[in-house]
């Protein structure tokens, strides 16, 4: 009894191939690119018809604004620092 074969089997075996003659054009699975995040920023907005005055939260991330939220209460800054070896 004849099997059919695989089409994913073709194509892994293709690129394993082609990272042997061509190692520039494939990146490894495990590498991850990152997102290029240009500031973060709090600022303090009063509205002046509902006489409010509240926080917003919001980070530039690849040149696009993301804001996160709006809060009633100031956010306390945190200066974190990690390491890693």
């Amino acid at each position: 009894m004849k099997k059919k074969a695989d089409p994913y089997c073709f194509e892994t075996i293709n690129d394993e191939l082609n990272k042997l003659f061509n190692p520039g054009k494939f990146k490894l699975k495990e590498e991850k690119t990152r997102d290029m995040i240009s500031e973060i920023r709090v600022e303090e907005v009063h509205d002046v018809q509902e006489t409010k005055v509240f926080w917003r939260v919001y980070y530039t991330i690849n040149e696009r604004i993301v804001i996160l939220g709006e809060s009633e209460i100031n956010p306390q800054f945190i200066r974190h620092r990690a390491i890693y070896l």
